[in-house]
This record gives C-alpha cells, structure tokens and sequence, in this order.
C-alpha cells in the first residue's frame, strides 16, 4: 500500500505472508522523495518492528524550527547531520546526538540511509542523506511538503501499522 505520492512523499509498505513466521510480519518497506525511491535495492524488512519504531521522534512530533527550515538543502543537511552525528561531523565532539530530526527506519539504516524532517510550523521539509562510508554522509534528496500532508501520512500509516501489523 502506498501511503503519500510517490511523486513528491510517500512510503511503500506492503505485507509478505510467504516471509513472516513467529510472529513476525515481514514485507516491503520503501520510502519516495522526489520521485526517488530508498534504498535503492530489493530489501526485506520486518514491518513489525521498523513500524512499531516509525513513531518516534520527527515522525510522531514534527519538530520546528524556523532557522533551520530556512536554509537551503545542503546547508540544512549539513547542520542535521552535525546534530544528529556531534562526534563525526559537530565542533562539540562530546554532544550527545540529537535524535528529534530522525524519521527512524532500521532497514534503510542498515544499508545507509537516513531521513531527516522538519517544519517551520505551516509546512515539513524531507532530507535525505546516505552514509557512503564510516566518514562521508552525503545529502541525496530533499522535498517541501504541508504538515497537514506529513500529518496525513503519518495518520494513515499509524492506522496501517494497528489494522494490518497488529490486528486491532
């Protein structure tokens, strides 16, 4: 099911009974950013548990600030990874990391991927960056949404997530 348009946000989830066992419900799991899809392969997730994580942080409390929404795509990147990565990328080598930016996905972690959101109140910026190796993290995409779109998204996957993974 596809939750958003794919042309501009949106997630792939779909439910695979051939790969869940143990009570585990595993399937696909892709997300859309300009028309851009991530992670680039075929890859296997377990819906039950990256979906049960999908509400923390910026998915479940879009975090504003309008400085920061302000700057343009690279320099946003940049101040969310040194954030997000003090150690690697921050002056401050002993911050701790700031998690409040991070839409948490574990399988697009896994093979590199990270997202970032934030609004300036009215409407939600989508970055994503892709780490090519231990010391480079690059900015890959970014898209201008309306909360009420990120809302929306977020709403009917919450709703998936209890219908379909858990069966509430």
């Amino acid at each position: 099911m596809i939750f958003g348009n794919p042309d501009r946000f949106a997630f792939l989830i779909d439910k695979v009974p051939e790969w869940s066992a143990g009570g585990y419900v595993n399937g696909l799991l892709y997300v859309y950013v300009n028309g851009e899809v991530f992670p680039k392969e075929h890859r296997k997730t377990t819906l039950s548990s990256d979906l049960r994580g999908l509400p923390n942080y910026a998915f479940a409390k879009l975090p504003t600030d309008e400085r920061l929404y302000a700057l343009n795509d690279v320099a946003l990147f940049e101040e969310l990874r040194k954030l997000r990565y003090p150690a690697y990328f921050g002056e401050d080598k002993e911050a701790d990391d700031d998690y409040k930016f991070d839409i948490e996905l574990r399988e697009l972690s896994d093979c590199g991927y990270h997202i970032f959101a934030i609004s300036d109140g009215q409407n939600a910026r989508i970055i994503v960056g892709y780490w090519v190796d231990l010391e480079n993290f690059e900015f890959m995409n970014s898209i201008k949404i309306t909360a009420a779109e990120f809302a929306e998204i977020r709403e009917r996957i919450r709703e998936y997530y209890r219908k379909e993974i858990l069966g509430v």
